[in-house]
């Protein structure tokens, strides 16, 4: 009935000029807006136009972004209709009901009747057998074939829902897990193969909690090996990762469609995981997996967020350290709060309790080429607490970019693990001695760096928290990235410079000298010839050893250690390769890319590196 009822138009899938978008519409009866954080602004500009260009169109929003009952409609008054939770079925509804008027039938919906917001009861999930599949239905195949040349992601969701109630999240939030058919799943992913379709997002909410999991990326593996696409495959794993998870990452590592596996924590502070409703892993158990990963040459990576209620600046920095105790060397990411309006940190409850303070900062499109857009999307960040003032924010901020910079990225990581695991200086002790050299080592480019960052987070009206620098490319860089891609850039600056931070640690002797050449060498550069050293300790193996959660005295052993050059000259080649790409399996370090590094030792053994460091 509803096919025969409507024409339905093209997609607007790119950020169009507004006047162009409307302008092309010929006499449109309804126009639907999907609302995220990303295109919420765009979508409101782009709805006020079409309303004035074609006054009589219904104009329809749902998604994310939409919260419940009927506040939206008294506020965007071009806004005919929302739809509220999953759209799906209540869509469908809403469209056969728009040609009877009836619209007080249609359950999850408010609309204007007679001057007055009306708002109809909430809507039960839809059965998920029961709901078309976009590729299969052929809805995107005019798009595909008219727009030859793009690069498209897609999104391939096998299962909706999330067993978690995490106040901060908006993502189908305590509500049951329902799961869409396996035949559907297997067919979509087929269609990707076929449309040469590089990268796929899942997006379940935890992949990998059900054993069928195992099928589904089973069949992911063959597709690519069959096909060549999806060339990568991007879940967000079960937040308790265990063998299904483990299982998942070695399939997909074995074929290179995954980054690594994310052993996510989002704080260690026992106050803010009961004041968002969370509970984590044991740090002892977290250890064991990560042992577990490196050993099978899996990357794995953690992620933080800051800003959440009840963690402090000690906390927080206690936090990622505690990581780095429990063996993250690799990678970790530190994410900003932000405040999502239909998640329960959001409600004005939540907020008074916990003095919730939020920033509306520019949108940072991380990576991405600066735009010169007709509209400005906003992201709304929690900048401070009852318990985390501004200043302490801003502190925090710096604090995590430089435990990414020097220890995950690692330029400095060398040196904290010796000093951790030979004279007992916990890694916290390490990094706030740091951080106090780059915020008072005046003329040292670590400082210039670190004021820069320091002077952007105070900045909370139109503060870009990103890193730019045409050399590396027009992209913008996470700070802790950009501050690594200008250590590089000035690499015997920086040497020079950080002995002075390096020499106040007490050092065996003979070691700081090997040590120091062994860390300078292995940090990967773009355009270096290949380094040959001779040194009178077995870092690797010790290295390798830390990696593998056993912590044994560095040995004397002469050695010979060969690193492969990098062919790769061009600055931003290198940085969106190496640095962008490939972060999360640590390939900043030789020593984490197999076969670019070898070790011979002088008694006659040779040991040629397995890229598990």
């Amino acid at each position: 009935m509803i096919r025969e009822r409507y024409v339905f138009k093209d997609f607007i899938f790119r950020r169009e000029k507004l006047d162009e978008a409307a302008g092309r519409m010929e006499s449109p009866f309804l126009a639907g807006f999907s609302c995220c954080v990303w295109n919420y602004e765009y979508n409101k500009a782009l709805a006020k136009k079409i309303k004035a260009f074609h006054p009589e169109c219904l104009i329809v929003f749902g998604g994310h972004h939409v919260t419940p009952g009927g506040a939206m409609l008294e506020k965007e008054e071009y806004v005919d209709i929302l739809v509220h939770g999953e759209g799906e079925e209540t869509f469908a509804q809403l469209l056969a009901a728009l040609g009877t008027g009836a619209l007080n039938a249609v359950n999850g919906i408010s609309y204007r009747e007679n001057g007055s917001v009306v708002s109809t009861p909430e809507a039960g999930p839809p059965a998920l057998e029961r709901c078309p599949s976009a590729y299969l239905s052929g809805v995107f195949d005019n798009l595909i074939a008219e727009n030859r040349g793009t690069d498209f992601l897609a999104v391939l969701e096998t299962n909706r829902g999330c067993p978690y109630r995490c106040s901060y999240c908006d993502w189908c939030a305590g509500k049951t897990v329902r799961f869409f058919p396996m035949e559907r799943i297997k067919a979509e992913i087929d269609w990707l193969a076929e449309n040469k379709i590089e990268y796929c997002f899942c997006a379940d909410a935890n992949f990998g909690m059900y054993r069928r999991d195992l099928e589904i990326v089973d069949y992911l593996v063959e597709a690519k090996r069959r096909t060549g696409y999806p060339k990568v495959f991007r879940p967000c794993y079960a937040k308790n990762s265990d063998d299904n998870v483990f299982e998942i990452s070695r399939k997909l590592n074995s074929v290179e469609m995954d980054k690594g596996a994310t052993l996510a924590y989002q704080t260690l502070s026992d106050d803010a995981l009961e004041n968002v409703n969370r509970l984590n892993l044991t740090l002892d158990k977290f250890a064991g997996l990560l042992a577990k990963y490196n050993a099978a040459g899996i990357p794995s990576y953690s992620e933080l967020i800051l800003g959440l209620p009840g963690e402090t600046y000690d906390s927080f920095c206690d936090g990622i350290c505690g990581l780095l105790e429990a063996g993250q060397h690799n990678s970790i990411s530190v994410y900003h709060c932000e405040m999502l309006p239909n998640s329960e940190m959001a409600q004005p409850a939540y907020i008074k309790k916990h003095g919730i303070r939020v920033a509306k900062m520019p949108f940072n499109h991380i990576h991405s080429a600066e735009k010169d857009e007709e509209v400005t999307e906003y992201s709304y960040l929690v900048v401070g607490t009852n318990t985390l003032n501004g200043d302490q924010w801003v502190k925090a901020n710096l604090f995590s970019i430089l435990v990414q910079c020097f220890h995950n990225l690692g330029l400095l990581r060398c040196f904290a693990i010796y000093q951790r695991n030979e004279n007992g200086l916990k890694y916290i002790d390490f990094y706030r001695r740091l951080l106090e050299f780059a915020v008072s080592a005046k003329g040292t480019l670590v400082y210039e760096l670190f004021e820069r960052f320091r002077k952007e987070f105070e900045n909370l009206t139109d503060g870009k928290w990103m890193y730019r620098n045409e050399l590396f490319g027009e992209g913008a860089w996470f700070p802790e990235e950009g501050a690594f891609l200008e250590i590089l850039l000035q690499y015997d600056r920086f040497w020079n410079e950080i002995k002075a931070f390096l020499d106040t640690f007490h050092w065996e002797d003979g070691v700081y000298a090997d040590l120091a050449a062994y860390q300078r060498a292995i940090v990967k550069r773009p355009g270096t010839q290949a380094v040959v050293l001779t040194l009178a300790y077995d870092w690797y193996g010790y290295f390798d050893g830390v990696y593998a959660g056993r912590r044994e005295a560095p040995v004397i052993r002469g050695n010979i250690l060969r690193i492969a050059g990098n062919a790769t000259a061009n600055w931003k080649d290198y940085a969106r390769e190496t640095v962008w790409y490939g972060r999360r399996r640590g390939a900043t370090l030789h020593t984490s890319n197999k076969g670019e590094t070898e070790t011979e030792y002088l008694d006659g053994q040779t040991q040629p590196d397995a890229g598990a460091t």
